[in-house]
């Protein structure tokens, strides 16, 4: 009884190493895709501004918080157009972003808390002050709007990957 044991015990802590030498690769489980230190989830199903928020904060887990996307950088514009784009050629949808207006200060800030202003692609002319268009939304042409958070609008999730590489 003791071997069997013992040689479980190896066999977990081989398990252990192995997958503590993989988890970098391993950062996000499908139906999410990987890029660079996060995973994102397209959803299709269409839902207000409001409604999407609450969607992707239902999928947080434990130390992974999860939110409509913030957007840092043009490299991670571009991977969102890509998620967002069909596959079959279909037409690009609109894609709501976790960006919104503060209605106290009117500046936008990111529904995760990440810094605001870093980066924007908005299209010409936007953000414009038409009244109700608090929200962001991201068009076919990688640019963003701002549109009235109650549309229904298809949405991309955003959360840290499974195992965040630590810098030193």
């Amino acid at each position: 009884m003791a071997a069997n044991f013992t040689v479980f015990s190896i066999l977990v802590a081989l398990l252990q190493s192995h997958l503590l030498m993989v988890s970098p690769c391993m950062s996000c489980i499908s139906p999410w895709t990987s890029f660079g230190n996060h995973c994102y989830l397209l959803v299709t199903n269409t839902k207000t501004f409001d409604e999407a928020e609450q969607y992707c904060q239902s999928l947080s887990g434990l130390g992974r918080p999860s939110h409509l996307a913030s957007v840092m950088s043009q490299e991670e514009n571009d991977f969102l157009v890509e998620l967002a784009t069909p596959m079959n050629g279909g037409a690009f949808r609109y894609t709501w972003l976790g960006y919104r207006r503060d209605l106290s200060t009117g500046s936008f800030v990111w529904t995760d808390g990440s810094p605001a202003g870093n980066y924007t692609n908005w299209a010409p002319g936007e953000p414009n002050s038409r009244g109700k268009e608090d929200c962001v939304e991201m068009l076919a042409t990688s640019m963003w709007n701002d549109k009235n958070c109650i549309k229904l609008r298809r949405f991309i999730c955003k959360r840290p990957g499974r195992f965040p590489i630590q810098m030193p």
